[in-house]
């Protein structure tokens, strides 16, 4: 049986006495895509943090596989580079290793070859996060954290990523663990649902969606972009 590359076992985090993530417990499986939801607030990027171990957990346990290489592409992109530094420049520092034959159709996905020369302070938001995201993917990590990861995208651009992302999934094997909002796509490209409002509200497959009430109820909500309840449940 394959183990999880990684596991939360019962974890709170405190941070100033403010209780940021309670009693949260999931599992990684390698190869699949599981989508962390919520809204903001929610805990979302403090779980992507504990993974990455960036934060510890107050409480509970967090098992990471042996020597795992993680990427991460975080939501905010803020380069602040006084240097000039071209795309190209910028994808040999994420990806050192270069390019691989198996994850060339990134390439077609940030027409790398008519960006190579620009700066990067001049591209979009969108052509920066495509870079950011397919240095992340070059540098074959085996678990990949991608934070709001198509919130620069249009909607062409997005479908376009997820697409790629599960056909590297197919061929390397990569896990995703993916920070989104978006509903539509998320049910269409994860494998697991995690859905989170500081503890965790509800957890599933998409495919259950019919048998699972729990995150039926929570995914309609969150399909506004807005989780305003808080699911009780009885101990």
């Amino acid at each position: 049986m394959n183990h999880p590359l990684v596991e939360f076992q019962s974890v709170s985090k405190s941070f100033d006495n403010k209780l940021l993530v309670d009693n949260v417990s999931f599992k990684l499986n390698p190869g699949e895509i599981t989508t962390l939801i919520g809204q903001n607030g929610a805990g979302k990027t403090t779980i992507a943090k504990i993974i990455l171990g960036l934060e510890g957990a107050t409480k509970g346990d967090v098992i990471v596989k042996n020597n795992l290489k993680i990427g991460y592409a975080p939501q905010k992109l803020d380069f602040n580079f006084n240097m000039p530094l071209t795309a190209e420049g910028l994808l040999k520092i994420l990806a050192p290793t270069g390019i691989h034959k198996d994850i060339l159709e990134l390439i077609d996905f940030i027409d790398f070859e008519s960006i190579k020369k620009t700066d990067i302070s001049k591209l979009s938001g969108g052509q920066l996060q495509k870079l950011v995201l397919t240095g992340t993917l070059l540098n074959k990590p085996e678990l990949v954290i991608l934070d709001e990861p198509t919130q620069y995208l249009d909607v062409t651009s997005q479908q376009e990523f997820y697409k790629n992302l599960n056909q590297i999934k197919q061929k390397t094997g990569l896990t995703v663990f993916m920070i989104s909002h978006d509903l539509f796509t998320v049910m269409k490209n994860s494998d697991q649902v995690i859905c989170i409002n500081g503890h965790v509200c509800c957890i599933g497959k998409p495919t259950e969606l019919d048998t699972n009430a729990d995150l039926k109820n929570a995914l309609s909500e969150i399909g506004v972009y807005i989780h305003t309840h808080d699911h009780e449940h009885e101990h």
